[in-house]
């Protein structure tokens, strides 16, 4: 499917893929989430999910993306204005189908029911408090 969109899977390169579960194969590619586990992430208190989202906004806009690059010495947000954001394309024109059935007659034949998982939402302070 990333082929279809003009790019390529994470951690493939010329000579093939990088090893799964190897960061210290994947070089560059792995190295935004150590920053972001780094300078984000670590010791910084959620309530929930738009807590986590505000937060997470804030950042970027006051410190990842206005911060001076080490490589490209330009600011992140400059570069992705100038080269990168002309190049982004819809990444689909459908919704994504659906796991199942995909003929509702097709649903009838089947031998097995998939159950209805329910995912209770909980506060980041819970499982937390459940790790100590």
């Amino acid at each position: 499917m990333p082929s279809s969109f003009g790019s390529r899977p994470i951690g493939a390169s010329c000579r093939g893929r990088a090893r799964p579960y190897r960061a210290q194969t994947k070089g560059k590619v792995e190295r935004p989430i150590r920053y972001v586990r780094e300078s984000f992430f670590y010791g910084q208190p959620f309530t929930n999910d738009a807590d986590l989202n505000e937060q997470t906004q804030r950042w970027l806009e006051g410190t990842a993306n206005v911060r001076r690059h080490g490589t490209t010495c330009e600011r992140p947000v400059d570069r992705f204005e100038r080269g990168e954001r002309q190049a982004l394309r819809l990444l689909a024109s459908c919704p994504y189908r659906r796991l199942g059935a995909r003929r509702p007659e097709a649903a009838s034949r089947r031998r097995f029911v998939v159950p209805m998982v329910q995912v209770q939402r909980r506060p980041l302070r819970e499982y937390s408090e459940a790790v100590r």
